[in-house]
C-alpha cells in the first residue's frame, strides 16, 4: 500500500473521529471538563490506532500516548481558548490551526512508521 493511500485512510479516520464521533456534547464540553476532553482524545486516538492496525502498522504504547497527549492539548487550548487561540475565530483560523496540528500528527506518524 502506498504512503499516500495510508495517509488518506488516516485522514478519513481523523475526520470520522474528530467530527461525527465527537458530536455536539463532547465538542461543547471538552473545554469545561477534563474527563470529556480525555474521552474525545481517546476516541480520536483509538480511531487512528485502529486504522494503523488495519494497515498492519505496529502501534506502540509511545505512539498511543503521543497521539493522545498532543490531541488533548491542542483541543484543550482551542476549546478554552488559551494563548493565541484567544484572538482567533474558533470556526476560522482557530479551527484551521487545530486541524493542522492533527494532520501534522498523522504526517509525523506516517513518516517515522514508514521509514
Amino acid at each position: 500500500m502506498s504512503v499516500y493511500m495510508m495517509f488518506l485512510i488516516l485522514l478519513f479516520a481523523h475526520l470520522l473521529a474528530d467530527y461525527p464521533l465527537q458530536g455536539d456534547f463532547l465538542a461543547n464540553m471538552k473545554g469545561k471538563n477534563l474527563i470529556i476532553l480525555a474521552t474525545h482524545a481517546g476516541i480520536w486516538t483509538g480511531a487512528i490506532c485502529i486504522a494503523l492496525w488495519l494497515m498492519n502498522i505496529l502501534v506502540t504504547p509511545i505512539d498511543i500516548v503521543w497521539l493522545f497527549v498532543v490531541h488533548a492539548i491542542a483541543d484543550y487550548m482551542k476549546a478554552k481558548p488559551l494563548g493565541f487561540y484567544k484572538k482567533l475565530n474558533p470556526l476560522g483560523a482557530g479551527l484551521a490551526i487545530d486541524q493542522g496540528v492533527h494532520i501534522l500528527q498523522i504526517i509525523i506518524l506516517l513518516t517515522y512508521k514508514t521509514i
